[in-house]
C-alpha cells in the first residue's frame, strides 16, 4: 500500500490497529498520523487517549500502553515516530529466521491479537528489513506503508489539490515557474512545498496568487533563484543576472551550491541543443532530461540562445572554479566572471 491507498482507507472508516509508516517523505507520514488520530479520537479525547513518543518507549511501557483499557471508554492511540524496531540485524540474511528475543516475540504476539481499543502507529525515515518476523506481522494484522519521495511528474496533481484546500488560484504561468524551479531540485521535499504554498497564500491575500508573487517569495529558494537567473542568461540580461546571483550569496546561500546548480542547468542547455541538432522535438527531449514537458520547451527555447562553443566553455568554467572554490583559491568572483561570459 502507498499513501493513497491508506489515506482512502482511514476516509472510509477501516481504521487498522496497527500501522508502520516507512520512508523519507515525512510530509506523508505526518499526514497519515493526524488522519488516524481525528478518525479514532475526538479533540477532548486526545488529552486523555494520546501518546507520541519520538523514539521507542521502553518495551514493557509500551505493553502496558497497548493493553490498559481507556478510563472513561473510547480508544487509545499510541504513536511512536522514529522507531528502530525494523532495522535490519547483522548477520540475518535468511527471510524465513525468525525474529530473536523474548521482546520481539511479546510483540509479535501482542501485535498479532490487538485490543480493539487501541491503535498503534509507528514511523521511520531508517531502511526497515521487510525479511523480519515483525515486519510481516505488521503487514499481516495491519499496515505497513511506504512513504516515497512525490516525483516530480505527480507534484501538479498534489499542488492542485493544497490549492482547493486553501481555497486559491494560481496563474498558469506562476505554477510553470514553481513547478519549473521544483525541476531542479535534487530532492522534493512536500513539507517545504507545503510551507511555501502556505505562506504563497497568506502573501496573496483575497486574490489569486500571480507569478509575481511567486518569484517574489520564493526568490530566497536557490532552486528557484537559479530558475529565473538562467532565464535571465539567456535573454543576455546581465544587470539582472549579477542580481539575482549577489541575492543569494547576501542570503548565505553557499557558492558550490549555486554553482551545482548551474552546471545542471547549463548541462541541460548543451543536451537540448544537442537533441535538437537531431531533429528531437521538446516533448522528448523533456523525457530524456527528466524534466516536465513544459520545462523541456523552455529549456529548448533557452538553448537557442547560446552556441556550442559558449556552453562548452561554461562548462570548463565551472568545473574550473569548483576545484578553486574547494580548494579556496577563489572567491565569488569567479561565479561572477562566467555570468558575465554567458552574456556575451
Amino acid at each position: 500500500m502507498n499513501h493513497t491507498d491508506v489515506l482512502r482507507e482511514i476516509k472510509n472508516k477501516q481504521i487498522r490497529s496497527v500501522y508502520l509508516l516507512y520512508g523519507e517523505e515525512t510530509y506523508f507520514t505526518r499526514q497519515l498520523e493526524k488522519a488516524i488520530i481525528d478518525a479514532v479520537l475526538t479533540p477532548e479525547e486526545c488529552d486523555m487517549n494520546l501518546v507520541v513518543f519520538n523514539q521507542d518507549p521502553p518495551f514493557q511501557e509500551l505493553v502496558t500502553l497497548i493493553e490498559t483499557i481507556p478510563f472513561l471508554g473510547g480508544r487509545n492511540v499510541i504513536v511512536i515516530r522514529g522507531t528502530s524496531l525494523f532495522k535490519a540485524r547483522r548477520g540475518s540474511n535468511d527471510e524465513n529466521q525468525p525474529s530473536s528475543g523474548s521482546n520481539d516475540e511479546q510483540l509479535i504476539r501482542l501485535l498479532s491479537n490487538m485490543p480493539d481499543y487501541s491503535h498503534l502507529v509507528m514511523s521511520t525515515t531508517d531502511k526497515v528489513d521487510k525479511r523480519r518476523k515483525l515486519f510481516k506481522t505488521v503487514e499481516a494484522y495491519g499496515i505497513a506503508a511506504e512513504m516515497a519521495p512525490l516525483k516530480l511528474g505527480d507534484i501538479r496533481g498534489w499542488l492542485n489539490t493544497k490549492l482547493v484546500s486553501l481555497n486559491k488560484n494560481m496563474a498558469q504561468d506562476a505554477i510553470e515557474h514553481l513547478l519549473g524551479a521544483i525541476a531542479l531540485m535534487p530532492q522534493i521535499s512536500l513539507s517545504f512545498l507545503d510551507n511555501e504554498i502556505e505562506k504563497l497564500a497568506l502573501y496573496s491575500g483575497n486574490r489569486n496568487i500571480t507569478l509575481e508573487d511567486t518569484e517574489q517569495v520564493l526568490a530566497s529558494i536557490p532552486e528557484v533563484s537559479v530558475f529565473v537567473l538562467i532565464d535571465a542568461l539567456s535573454q543576455k540580461q546581465k544587470a539582472k543576472a549579477l542580481e539575482l546571483l549577489n541575492q543569494q550569496l547576501a542570503a548565505g546561500d553557499h557558492p558550490l551550491r549555486i554553482l551545482a546548480l548551474l552546471v545542471r542547468q547549463i548541462r541541460m542547455l548543451w543536451q537540448a541543443k544537442e537533441l535538437a541538432a537531431q531533429g528531437i522535438n521538446a516533448r522528448t527531449l523533456a523525457a530524456s532530461i527528466g524534466v516536465p514537458p513544459f520545462v523541456g520547451e523552455k529549456v529548448l527555447r533557452q538553448s537557442r540562445n547560446f552556441s556550442h562553443k559558449t556552453l562548452k566553455e561554461a562548462l570548463l568554467a565551472l568545473a574550473a572554479a569548483d576545484y578553486e572554490l574547494k580548494a579556496g583559491k577563489s572567491d565569488n568572483i569567479a561565479l561572477e566572471r562566467i555570468i558575465i561570459e554567458l552574456c556575451q
